[in-house]
């Protein structure tokens, strides 16, 4: 008996059907998804819901204000990572702030140096952006990590014009009404008593001072949180203006407090 020999290309799978269904009308099984388009899927719904929503927005903004309390800073190598990789990423927020910090002393009176002073300067690479636009200036940068600062002491100048010292912004180095301009970049949110920070600025600024102070929008303080800073210090919210950096895509993600006590 002869048996019958099976058909070559034949197998015990069902036969495919086509993607228009030709084969028996059957549909094409399309594979499951990923895992790692569920992820993207997800990560999508997340800043959506970050980005439109009040509570998002309050969430991711705890999410990053933990993050950095828990981030190891000031300190070597934390601070020589910040002069190699962040300081030169934030180039275009100094040149912003040195441009704004030049046309508010525009009119400055003539024949007189104005003082400027930078509360956490950081790697100084501030002071020397301000100091190409404001050549008749005295800027001092202080900051609280001295690690940070033997970065920033390669920029001193021999006649003192631009220098660096170790202090805190609570308790700023200067006599009363004795600067001009208080300038701060990436710093509030690392002070510990804003209240007490907003008193000091308000003492060493002289008559027609005012501060510029520049901070990442999810770490900073809101504008009502910085409104009861000045509250607690008896200082009138009229004095104070926020608003966002304005400039490229990157500018977007900084705020700006302008405090004018004069006001």
């Amino acid at each position: 008996m002869r048996l019958p020999l099976p058909r070559r290309g034949r197998t015990d799978a069902p036969a495919a059907s086509d993607e228009t269904g030709a084969s028996g009308g059957d549909r094409v099984r399309k594979p499951p998804r990923s895992r790692r388009s569920r992820l993207l899927r997800a990560l999508l719904l997340a800043g959506v819901f970050a980005i439109f929503t009040s509570p998002g927005r309050r969430a991711v903004r705890s999410v990053a204000r933990w993050a950095d309390r828990h981030v190891d800073r000031f300190t070597e190598p934390e601070s020589a990572t910040y002069a190699r990789v962040v300081a030169p990423v934030l180039g275009r927020l100094y040149q912003r702030a040195a441009e704004e910090v030049a046309a508010e002393l525009k009119g400055f009176p003539r024949g007189e140096r104005p003082v400027i002073l930078d509360i956490g300067c950081g790697t100084g690479d501030l002071a020397v952006a301000i100091s190409r636009r404001c050549r008749d200036s005295r800027i001092v940068g202080i900051d609280a990590s001295p690690s940070m600062l033997l970065w920033a002491s390669r920029h001193e100048t021999t006649d003192g014009r631009i220098r660096f010292l170790v202090g805190d912004a609570t308790r700023l180095p200067f006599g009363d009404r004795s600067v001009d301009l208080v300038v701060s970049t990436l710093s509030l949110h690392h002070w510990a008593d804003p209240p007490a920070a907003i008193a000091e600025i308000d003492r060493v600024l002289a008559p027609g001072g005012r501060a510029l102070i520049y901070d990442l929008g999810l770490l900073t303080l809101t504008r009502d949180e910085m409104g009861r800073a000045l509250s607690a210090t008896g200082i009138p919210g009229e004095t104070l203006s926020f608003g966002r950096v304005p400039g490229g895509l990157l500018s977007r993600f900084f705020v700006r407090f302008r405090f004018d006590p004069d006001v």
